[in-house]
Parts: structure tokens; sequence; C-alpha cells
């Protein structure tokens, strides 16, 4: 009985203190502090240049077949100069780098060797 007098008394005293006056909303906005949050991390970065890939697709005595093109031994293939013909690969100098650019499959293998 002593609880239930106290928690009316209470209740009493604080509708007199707000009775007469609005209670203050604070201005608060949850969506611009999301915005906040979600834009730190969204930073724009540039992609990154995909190596180019080459395939291999003939050897035919000195020059080869390198995605459709023919080239000679010193010939420029995009940024990389054309340096050792092999037996099943060739051998690419790119920036002080050796690049090995090798047929895609074994059945893709085309050698031809010619006599003079």
């Amino acid at each position: 009985m002593r609880y239930f007098s106290l928690s009316v008394v209470f209740s009493l005293f604080a509708l007199h203190l707000y009775a007469g006056e609005p209670l203050a909303v604070p201005n608060y906005d949850p969506f611009k502090q999301t915005e906040k949050i979600l834009n730190k991390h969204n930073v724009v970065t540039t992609p990154l240049k995909q190596k180019k890939a080459y395939i291999l697709y003939a050897i035919y005595d000195e020059k080869v077949n390198i995605d459709g093109r023919f080239y000679k031994i010193g010939d420029k293939v995009g940024r990389c100069n054309l340096w050792k013909i092999m037996q099943e690969k060739v051998l690419l100098q790119c920036h002080n780098k050796l690049k090995t650019v090798e047929f895609l499959t074994k059945r893709t293998y085309k050698r031809v060797d010619t006599k003079e």
C-alpha cells in the first residue's frame, strides 16, 4: 500500500510539472547520423588496369603468332619486346623482367619448321 501511494504521488507530481508546457522534443535526425557513417566508407577508387594476357597461337621459323599477329625477335608486342623464341614458348622482355607466353593448351601447339 505504501508503494502504491508513493507511485501515485510521484505521477501526480510529474503531471503537475508538465501540465502547462508541451514536452520538448530533441532535434534529432537518425538519417543524418547514418548518412555520415555510410559516407565514411564510400571511398571512390579508380579500377586497377588488368595485365594483358598474351596467347601464343603459332611458331613459324623465326616468327611467332601472338594474339593473331606475327612478330619476329626484337619486335614490340604491346609494351614488351620479343626476346627469345623457344620450342613451346616465347619470352618477352617487359621493363627488365622476362614474361613467358605459352600456348593456351597443348592442342593449339603448332610449330612449323621449313627446310630451305
